[in-house]
């Protein structure tokens, strides 16, 4: 006797045993089998639909559209020198020790009113001496007058525009420059929810310390001095 197994037809369990031929099997299921069992219909009150992948139906908001048109576009076309050199940007812990030393140079509310009203700022606070400028005429004013020490400048302004000529301005001037990511993180050094660029401004020279001369050294190296090499590499395609 062979091993005993089981068919289900119109509902029901029928013993099925291995010897039995083709033609037996065929006798005992009909051919409309298939037909027994009812289709389901996924009409208002009947079955419930599977799930579907319904993420081409969404409808995106408009800026998450524009950034997606832009990352095909930069793919497809060549993007020059001037924008591509934004996408080359300081290293993650070159950054979080830039901003690590310009959080103690935080400028609070207080201190930002006084310094409005007055020229000249008091000599017992540290933080005075070292003052941190934001907006882009502010900033403009002072590498054209060479009083930055030296400019941060976000990756992600947009229109890019607004800044695609501060590094150039820089490198004419001799001031030192970077680019970090990102404006909103930047903002925060300035109380503000973001910023397109950042000078640091300095009262005395005689208060410079070894960390800061660090840091202008290395973005000279990294963005001013090969300014020229950057101005002639193109990107996208």
């Amino acid at each position: 006797m062979g091993r005993d197994r089981f068919i289900y037809m119109n509902n029901k369990m029928i013993k099925k045993k291995t010897f039995l031929s083709e033609k037996s099997i065929t006798e005992i299921i009909p051919k409309n089998f298939s037909n027994t069992f009812k289709d389901k219909k996924f009409g208002i009150g009947e079955n419930v639909q599977p799930p579907k992948d319904l993420s081409r139906f969404i409808k995106w908001p408009k800026y998450i559209k524009i950034q997606r048109q832009r990352k095909i576009f930069s793919k497809k076309l060549k993007i020059p020198p001037s924008i591509f050199q934004f996408t080359r940007t300081l290293d993650r812990n070159l950054t979080k020790q830039v901003f690590e030393l310009l959080f103690k140079y935080k400028v609070s509310k207080k201190i930002e009113k006084e310094t409005k009203i007055s020229v000249k700022p008091s000599k017992n606070n540290e933080k005075t001496k070292f003052l941190l400028k934001h907006g882009i005429r502010t900033v403009t004013n002072l590498i054209i007058k060479k009083k930055a020490f030296f400019v941060i400048i976000a990756h992600d302004v947009n229109p890019i525009e607004c800044v695609i000529w501060l590094p150039a301005l820089c490198n004419k001037f001799n001031i030192p420059f970077s680019i970090i990511k990102n404006k909103s993180r930047m903002g925060q050094l300035v109380n503000r929810k973001k910023t397109s660029c950042i000078a640091m401004v300095m009262h005395d020279v005689s208060s410079i310390n070894l960390e800061i001369g660090k840091i202008v050294d290395t973005f000279r190296i990294h963005f001013n001095n090969h300014f020229v090499e950057t101005m002639s590499r193109w990107g996208g395609l």
